[in-house]
């Protein structure tokens, strides 16, 4: 009785989460008129229409803002990986002068909201040369945040929870920092590396405040600029913004259900000191 009761307060909490999502499904299917016509005219047989997707393609500009998301996703993430990996494994492994300190003020780095960074970022940007028309776009909206401070402190949790033996062995071998770290070490938090780029992945597939203040031209917009564009340009179509609204979500959910056994795994795999 206990498990049945379980099951149905379980199936009732995701179908009370769930439910936004799939209202945002339908209603990208019917036009305007119907989505605002009440429970009946919503789930009505009549007035079903596909148009809602190429208008919202068309208006907001996808053709551009999802290769240059998707490009900004790959340097942030790819870029990442390499980057925070080795700064956290420094930290874990290597002995130097002031290491604890500096770890400090990284760790110090995550409580402060992008809201807070955003002026010193774009006048690094704009010094950089990255604002310049010159310059490609996905660099200056991706550069600032492949070195991440909470990527570099989980990664090192991570690092040390490994158990040290192993790379003490490959010493015996012969094998030197570089070798321990890329063959023994990185292989073995494999699950954590996974969990990071999700992170990422979901945090900056939803960008709004920094693509707005960095791109000036309608061919470098992100999804979500162009999605915001949407509720601004006349005529004001819902059913172009539900859809648009399915194609952004799309790609996290997707991204989300292809990584979640790596994510599973790293909080099952080592336990964090």
């Amino acid at each position: 009785m206990k498990r049945w009761l379980a099951w149905v307060i379980s199936l009732a909490s995701a179908g009370l989460f769930l439910l936004p999502v799939l209202w945002l499904l339908v209603a990208s299917f019917r036009p305007s008129r119907a989505i605002f016509g009440g429970l009946g005219a919503s789930l009505s047989a009549a007035g079903w229409t596909l148009r809602n997707y190429p208008s919202a393609f068309e208006r907001a500009g996808l053709a551009y803002a999802i290769p240059t998301s998707l490009g900004l996703l790959l340097i942030i993430v790819a870029g990442g990986l390499v980057v925070n990996s080795m700064a956290a494994y420094a930290f874990a492994r290597l002995s130097f002068r002031g290491r604890e300190l500096l770890f400090s003020l990284l760790v110090a780095l995550i409580i402060l909201p992008i809201e807070v960074l955003v002026v010193p970022l774009f006048l690094t940007a704009r010094d950089l040369g990255l604002t310049a028309r010159s310059s490609p776009t996905v660099l200056a909206l991706s550069l600032p945040f492949v070195a991440k401070a909470f990527n570099v402190y989980f990664l090192r949790q991570h690092f040390l929870a490994w158990p040290r033996e192993l790379e003490e062995a490959a010493v015996i071998d012969g094998a030197g920092v570089w070798q321990q770290f890329w063959r023994v070490a990185l292989p073995g938090v494999r699950p954590a590396l996974a969990t990071v780029a999700l992170l990422d992945v979901l945090m900056h597939w939803g960008d709004f405040l920094w693509p707005l203040l960095i791109t000036d031209r309608a061919s470098t917009r992100t999804v979500q600029i162009g999605l915001a564009n949407l509720f601004t340009e006349p005529p004001l179509d819902w059913g172009a913004i539900l859809a648009c609204s399915v194609l952004a979500t799309l790609p996290v959910l997707l991204g989300f259900r292809w990584f979640q056994r790596h994510v599973v795994a790293a909080d099952n795999s080592v336990g964090l000191r």
